[in-house]
């Protein structure tokens, strides 16, 4: 057999443990039983591959029952396809999560703080989107466009009470609908780009992300990063 028969074998070799370890199968399972039990978990990086692989899987096959004179390959690997197949393991092995793109530290409101203190924040940093929080609880997000909606509403009030206005009364006249949810640190890019696309398609294009240590927020220090639809670029270019 050609020397890249056996590499090529080798890199599909590899692919199968790689997606038997992704859907939590033993390694000896059929492969075609691993893409199955992909396709319920509905992985999104093997949905994505999932034409590419079929071919990977139609091509070992034809390489392993078919051979002229016995011990020559019907046919010759190309190194281009061996490049790809090894591309496509990486891909699935180390799929990119939320926490390896978009830990960072918050800014953060507390629901008692003066409008004064949020403007001064706005005025200096380039997001628009802040997670407010009641001690350690979560109350929602406070958005530039809620505070031009509140200043909107208090233009007949003085000077001085719309200073002393608080977070609380500005998240009163926020959207009704809530515009964000929390994701796990280890939410895949695939899965952040699906949740995106869902909230534009309904016109939500202020919709928020934010990254929990763990399933939930359940005090302040479990909020570990943020993701706005200006992050999408970043998401499609580490899938």
């Amino acid at each position: 057999m050609g020397s890249n028969y056996q590499r090529f074998m080798h890199a599909f070799n590899e692919l199968h443990n790689v997606i038997a370890k992704k859907v939590n199968r033993d390694p000896d399972t059929n492969f075609g039983e691993l893409m199955g039990a992909a396709a319920k978990k509905r992985d999104k990086v093997i949905e994505k591959y999932v034409d590419e692989i079929d071919f990977y899987r139609e091509l070992r096959n034809l390489l392993t029952h078919n051979t002229i004179n016995g011990d020559e390959a019907a046919a010759e690997p190309s190194n281009s396809l061996i490049k790809e197949i090894k591309m496509v393991t990486e891909k699935i092995k180390y799929s990119k999560r939320a926490k390896d793109l978009f830990l960072k530290k918050v800014r953060t409101f507390d629901i008692n703080d003066p409008l004064e203190d949020v403007l001064d924040v706005i005025n200096q940093v380039r997001y628009t989107q802040f997670p407010v929080f009641d001690g350690n609880q979560l109350e929602g997000i406070l958005s530039s466009i809620g505070v031009t909606k509140y200043l909107a509403k208090a233009m007949d009030k003085d000077l001085n009470a719309i200073k002393k206005a608080t977070v609380r009364q500005i998240l009163e006249v926020e959207d009704e609908q809530e515009f964000y949810e929390t994701i796990s640190e280890d939410t895949s890019v695939f899965d952040i780009e699906e949740i995106f696309s869902k909230r534009i398609k309904e016109g939500r294009t202020t919709y928020v992300l934010l990254v929990a240590k763990g399933e939930k927020i359940n005090k302040r220090t479990d909020l570990i990063g943020i993701i706005t639809p200006w992050d999408l670029p970043k998401i499609i270019a580490n899938k």
